[in-house]
């Protein structure tokens, strides 16, 4: 059945903006609540709403651009509403639409099913439109950059704690580190990490990353049990800001004590390949070739790649980085077929190579695309495997 082209058409985002970055991106509005965000398109122009449950309106009013803020209650459909919060707001979010005469609604990939099935159940088709919420919020304005800038501050700061504690912890006489007299494992340091990151208002809703051998094999293992003198630790720390929502994303590789000549070689190889990734990384280039920069690096080290592995040989088995934002992992991905470059996005630029017989070995950065030249690199922290 084809669409009606009779009526007005309407642009919408709903859903929890507390959870739906989407959402949150748009309204700039945190809350825990049921919310919808509504573009009219007419004749006389767009009319903007927002959606929102009756005790927020009035904070809503406040902070939120749009040309009205109502809620539920001032679109009651003719059977009345749902006692249910959230489809409520889904069917006030229809009567709207029906209201202003929309025959077709864009949604966005977030749109719950909820959302959909009163829309439809109203008669009104719905349109997918897989950039709506994707490509804006790749290209960052000054604020989000200024917002990612003290978030990935703080993590450095997260990190730099981390690798010095590793680093000027004791070694037992088998090896072990102990740090203030007890034994230094993975779980103590993700808690010291977590709660230095609390007390500057961040959190770790993903968890965080402190592993070495033989776990760190693994690139994504969260690490656990003592740590060791010689042996590599990654230390991969990724938090939220509680203010602005913002994430960090930092990681660095640091040995206590003496490392192998074959993590040194490792770390060689994966400092190489970032440098080769973020020269290449201007507005217009292609990810796929980003990607490739990296990995030739990689190969020229004596190593390889090989995607998805977890082999006893060092490889790099994960893509070259991704973008960042509200969310920790966002578009676009710097591996193959991950699009185009475009001015005003961040992204993290994270060669590794791991092994089971080494361990790993992961370095990143997080940067800027520029509108012309190079990419600015929010990162000041050293990356040596040692940290005094």
């Amino acid at each position: 059945m084809g669409i009606d082209m009779s009526g007005n058409r309407a642009t919408v985002l709903a859903g929890i903006p507390s959870q739906n970055s989407a959402l949150y991106h748009r309204v700039r509005f945190g809350t825990g609540d049921p919310a919808a965000w509504i573009c009219i398109h007419n004749s006389e122009g767009d009319h903007t709403e927002f959606l929102v449950r009756d005790i927020e309106v009035q904070r809503a009013q406040q902070s939120v651009g749009v040309n009205r803020i109502s809620s539920p209650g001032d679109h009651q459909p003719s059977g009345g509403l749902s006692g249910d919060r959230t489809t409520a707001t889904a069917q006030a979010l229809a009567e709207c639409l029906r209201k202003h005469s929309v025959t077709c609604a864009v949604a966005d990939r977030t749109l719950p099913y909820v959302y959909a099935w009163h829309i439809q159940k109203a008669g009104i088709a719905i349109e997918y439109d897989a950039d709506l919420g994707v490509t804006d919020r790749r290209r960052k304005d000054a604020q989000e950059i200024e917002w990612l800038a003290a978030a990935q501050a703080i993590t450095e700061q997260a990190v730099l704690m981390a690798c010095q504690t590793i680093y000027s912890a004791r070694a037992a006489s088998d090896g072990s580190l102990l740090h203030d007299g007890q034994p230094l494992t993975s779980q103590r340091l993700q808690f010291m990490i977590a709660q230095f990151l609390l007390e500057r208002n961040y959190h770790c809703h993903h968890g965080l990353i402190v592993a070495s051998h033989p776990y760190s094999a693994d690139c994504h293992h969260r690490g656990q049990g003592v740590l060791q003198t010689g042996q590599a630790v990654i230390i991969d720390v990724f938090p939220q800001s509680a203010t602005t929502q913002y994430h960090g994303d930092c990681t660095r590789t640091v040995v206590h004590g003496d490392a192998h000549d074959r993590l040194r070689d490792m770390h060689a190889a994966v400092l190489a390949a970032k440098r080769a990734a973020i020269g290449l990384a201007v507005a217009g280039a292609s990810a796929d070739r980003v990607h490739q920069a990296a990995k030739s690096e990689i190969v020229r080290n004596g190593f390889r790649f090989a995607r998805g592995q977890i082999a006893d040989d060092p490889v790099m088995p994960h893509g070259t980085g991704h973008g960042i934002g509200l969310e920790v992992h966002e578009p676009i991905l710097l591996d193959d077929n991950g699009g185009t470059l475009m001015a005003g996005e961040v992204l993290t630029v994270e060669p590794g190579l791991y092994s089971r017989h080494y361990g790993g070995v992961r370095v990143e950065d997080m940067i800027v695309i520029a509108e012309a030249g190079p990419a600015q690199n929010l990162n000041r922290l050293p990356e040596g495997l040692q940290w005094p």
